[in-house]
């Protein structure tokens, strides 16, 4: 359990690279929507390659299928999550907006515990409440940038959001039998669910759209979000849910996800991009992180 936990950390703190991509693609005002689905399809393509030399190894139908549709889905919500979070990061404060998203962890905790047996203990219903207060603090401050004053509708219907697509990228590792879908086919799943949603919504002025691939920027963001979304998936993420999912305490994969990407993406926007943090917006990042820890424990 010790590694898978270690594994989960690692893409924490990896998931930085998509916060940074997505906030700087929202304040260029490049498309958000493209970057995405040039990095899905990047992926896609280097995950065929990979299962073509390295498949999986035999499993059931029914198990494969489900197992990919799970995937497929919590992808294709991914792609709505990160549209919202780059709206709401446009013109409010990337470390918080980021914060608030990433506190969507109560809502597969919830399921663990609801649908898997996973203790509620006094200690982890402490941690609930803060992460709850936390969100409750994030509310009340008030904006700290001058442009627009809608971040915070954005941010959270991008929570919300986020609640359902970390389930399905979940779920799958509740069930031993699915283990044998492996890392690339999962990866695969998610990033096919993750270009559909952008055909769904774009298919109408798809070739207007193929215009943006032209700005070279917005190749080096699709760079950036496939080449580490293809480490964490391959060798991070869905490793670390399955070696903590077998040790029986699935529901805190994404409490120790969500801390150390709180932790780095808070460095990132302070160090990098200059945010000054106000009193108020301190505390609820303390509260997300003190409930988080309570929850892990």
């Amino acid at each position: 359990m010790i590694f898978g936990i270690l594994l989960l950390v690692a893409t924490g703190a990896s998931w930085v690279v998509t916060g940074a991509v997505i906030g700087g693609a929202a304040r260029r005002n490049l498309s958000v929507g493209m970057v995405q689905a040039g990095s899905a399809l990047v992926t896609v393509a280097v995950s065929l390659a990979v299962l073509f030399f390295r498949p999986d190894p035999a499993c059931g139908f029914q198990i494969r299928f489900w197992t990919m549709a799970s995937i497929f889905g919590s992808g294709f919500i991914n792609y709505f999550v990160l549209l919202l979070m780059g709206r709401a990061m446009k013109t409010g404060p990337n470390g918080i907006v980021w914060a608030i998203v990433q506190s969507a962890l109560i809502f597969p905790f919830l399921v663990g515990v609801i649908g898997f047996g996973v203790a509620l203990t006094p200690m982890r219903g402490v941690g609930l409440l803060a992460i709850i207060a936390a969100l409750a603090f994030f509310g009340l401050a008030r904006d700290n940038r001058i442009q627009g004053r809608n971040w915070k509708w954005a941010a959270l219907a991008s929570l919300l959001l986020a609640g359902i697509n970390q389930n399905l990228s979940n779920l799958p590792s509740y069930f031993p039998e699915a283990a044998a879908v492996g890392s690339v086919s999962r990866s695969l799943a998610s990033s096919f669910g993750t270009f559909l949603a952008f055909l769904a919504v774009n298919w109408r002025t798809l070739p207007a759209r193929c215009g943006e691939l032209k700005n070279p920027l917005v190749w080096r963001y699709i760079g950036w979000l496939a080449g580490s979304g293809i480490v964490a998936g391959y060798l991070l993420m869905y490793r670390g849910l399955n070696l903590v999912a077998e040790a029986g305490a699935g529901a805190v994969s994404y409490p120790v996800l969500v801390s150390s990407c709180i932790v780095s993406f808070t460095l990132y926007s302070t160090v990098v991009l200059k945010e000054k943090l106000k009193l108020v917006q301190l505390g609820g990042l303390g509260l997300a992180l003190a409930g988080i820890l309570l929850i892990t424990l």
